[in-house]
């Protein structure tokens, strides 16, 4: 319990730090709003013209879109300190956590708090809203159940990439490419249904980088659509489970990263 106090501090110290510089603070949400609603008005103008995506209607396509956009703002939230993590092992700032009695990792994801992700929160909530009714989504009891362990289990997902990236940085110090590369590049494939790839990319996405797991099976699952990806229909109850394991493997690379550490600081 008093661990928590002080991660939280720490927490609430970065977001006042954060909040100091309103204006600048409130430029970045504007280019983060702008950037989203660039790629939205891109959906539309495509939808517009096509009508649907691989079957998908603009309703379910704004779903989808939804549930990434939401579990995006969770994990930009909660991980975005991992981001720059090659400068803090550089700097020879990490020494400092492996001297005090606190987790290292703790350490690192509670020194800073994006406060920004309200911008991810208000389209996220705003396109599953609009996704829902457009595609007339029947909420039952199941899926309302269901929708907060897929958010988890999506942040999970993405959170255990960056954890995996940022594990990267103790062999080679300098990760900057590979964060732009997996990070922020490999989303933009989970913009789509993945049925607009080919059988080698599904595969790659559901077995091996299981990014379809943030949104696309469980977007089956809440819209009721069913036998429209070549793999199991099971898959759409498995984003939980699936982030469960990726966090695990990550936890199991940032493990090993620590133990290859050698200060690079001055």
């Amino acid at each position: 319990m008093e661990n928590l106090k002080i991660y939280l501090t720490l927490a609430l110290a970065s977001f006042r730090a954060r909040m100091e510089y309103k204006t600048s603070f409130m430029f970045y949400v504007f280019a983060i709003l702008a950037y989203y609603l660039a790629q939205i008005g891109l959906l539309y103008v495509i939808l517009h013209r096509f009508h649907s995506i691989q079957g998908w209607t603009m309703g379910e396509i704004a779903f989808l879109y939804g549930l990434l956009t939401f579990a995006h703002g969770f994990t930009t939230l909660f991980f975005s300190s991992l981001i720059n993590f090659d400068q803090i092992i550089i700097k020879g700032e990490f020494d400092r956590t492996l001297i005090r009695p606190l987790s290292p990792l703790a350490q690192v994801i509670f020194s800073r708090f994006e406060a920004s992700t309200v911008a991810h929160f208000i389209l996220g909530t705003a396109a599953l809203a609009i996704g829902s009714k457009l595609a007339d989504i029947d909420w039952t009891a199941a899926k309302i159940l269901f929708f907060p362990l897929v958010v988890a289990g999506g942040v999970l997902i993405a959170g255990s990439i960056r954890l995996m990236v940022t594990s990267v940085a103790f062999w080679t110090l300098k990760n900057e490419s590979l964060v732009h590369t997996v990070v922020f590049s490999s989303k933009e494939f989970i913009v789509y249904p993945i049925t607009i790839y080919n059988f080698g990319v599904q595969f790659f996405l559901t077995f091996v980088f299981p990014l379809a797991f943030i949104n696309f099976y469980p977007a089956e699952f809440f819209l009721d659509r069913s036998g429209d990806n070549l793999f199991h229909s099971a898959l759409q109850m498995g984003t939980p489970i699936v982030g469960i394991i990726m966090f695990a493997i990550a936890i199991t690379a940032w493990k090993a990263g620590i133990d290859h550490y050698q200060s690079a600081g001055n």
